[in-house]
């Protein structure tokens, strides 16, 4: 069995700004973080990031990091939205590192 390559292919500035653009906008609204077997779980309450935001987030990730395993959650009754990033080993460990201040933080309130 072969080994999935981990590497980011980040094309130009202008891609690089607005990922990190978007990157920003949603990450600030994590409010809470889940580690899975597989990857790690972020989660939304707040309802000012939507759908649209979350899938914007996916689609410049999906870019540069097609590596990684998007899930969408949206639990009912107006309930908590959920990124799932998930994938091998190695992708978990990359995961911790590129977002590192939200995993940290996770594993202190834990």
């Amino acid at each position: 069995m072969s080994q999935e390559m981990i590497a980011c292919k980040l094309v130009d500035a202008a891609f690089i700004a607005r990922k990190e653009a978007i990157r920003a906008t949603v990450l600030a609204h994590v409010q809470e973080v889940n580690e899975l077997e597989d990857g790690y779980a972020f989660g939304f309450s707040d309802v000012s990031i939507t759908g649209a935001k979350l899938l914007e987030f996916i689609e410049a990730e999906r870019e540069c990091c097609p590596f990684f395993t998007f899930e969408l959650i949206f639990e009912p009754h107006d309930g908590p939205r959920w990124l799932r990033l998930r994938g091998s080993a190695e992708i978990k460990t990359f995961i911790a590192a590129e977002f590192d201040d939200l995993v940290a933080a996770s594993a202190v309130r834990s």
